[in-house]
């Protein structure tokens, strides 16, 4: 229930928020033209400033809300007391587990962050799947959500290219870095209201749109095109499963936030990475073995 009700409540301001911007939109279209004037430049800083603290306030959620969700799943099973016989695929999971928490604490230390935890998002979120992979920052605090399913077979061994993925962003600051593009789109996208016609409105909007989309794909190649290759020609594999319909869904709905799996494939050949040394995550796990992992 507390969960849930967190939910609406986080829902409610960012309609909120995102109502008041629209509402501060409307009056200026309102008002707009000659008569306006230097009036709009108040009204865009107050919109603009309204974002930027909406989404700190989010991300503050987000990494509070991560924290819990740590305790309640990921130490749930890593720190519980295990089976007097443990099978041993529970034992693969668990050392998984173990091993991915000393490297985001090696992390976390190397790059000064005051805390880095992480969750299952499919045994936190009711809509989870274990299939997904997101992070986020705030200050020196951050948090990655991880399906279960990359630290079992099947897929431990895109668990590195995964996880360094989002430790990227992490380290990268790219939803700080997010936070204030968009505020700056706020202010730009008032003031266009306000000074422009209304079909340049809807063109800067349509270019404002699509150059923040472009920024978040540039974030999204970020990652070393050697390691993704292998988990991008896998996706791309999984999505010629769906039926044609659900596909195009799909894409146009993640294209909003990444770019389509054959730019990246393209974009991986074409691109020549440093060779890098083998990841500690890589190395095959050894449900007996007991001795610390390298990232430690």
């Amino acid at each position: 229930m507390t969960q849930t009700m967190s939910w609406i409540r986080d829902r409610f301001w960012s309609h909120f928020v995102v109502g008041w911007v629209v509402a501060i939109v409307i009056l200026t279209r309102w008002e707009s033209g000659t008569r306006l004037g230097l009036h709009a430049l108040p009204m865009a800083v107050i919109a603009s400033w309204a974002w930027t603290l909406h989404s700190l306030r989010d991300c503050r959620v987000q990494v509070a809300e991560g924290f819990r969700a740590q305790h309640h799943t990921w130490n749930s099973l890593l720190r519980s007391r295990p089976p007097h016989d443990p099978s041993p695929l529970r034992r693969e999971f668990v050392q998984r587990m173990n091993h991915a928490e000393q490297h985001l604490r090696a992390t976390a230390r190397a790059h000064r962050l005051q805390r880095l935890s992480i969750a299952f998002t499919d045994g936190w979120h009711p809509g989870g799947g274990g299939d997904a992979a997101a992070s986020v920052r705030e200050g020196r605090r951050a948090h990655l959500w991880l399906g279960s399913n990359w630290f079992g077979p099947e897929q431990t061994a895109h668990l590195p290219v995964v996880l360094e993925h989002e430790l990227g962003h992490v380290l990268r600051r790219d939803n700080q870095r997010s936070t204030v593009l968009q505020a700056v789109g706020v202010f730009l996208m008032i003031l266009a209201t306000a000074w422009l016609p209304l079909p340049a409105v809807v063109a800067a909007a349509v270019a404002l749109r699509l150059l923040y989309i472009g920024w978040v794909w540039h974030n999204e190649l970020a990652c070393g095109p050697e390691a993704v290759l292998r988990l991008w020609r896998r996706n791309t594999g999984l999505l010629r499963t769906l039926p044609p319909l659900a596909r195009v869904e799909h894409n146009l709905r993640a294209a909003f936030t990444h770019p389509p799996y054959g730019l990246r494939i393209w974009w991986a050949r074409r691109v020549n990475a440093p060779a890098v040394e083998p990841h500690p995550l890589a190395v095959p796990t050894d449900p007996y073995d007991l001795t610390p992992p390298r990232a430690a």
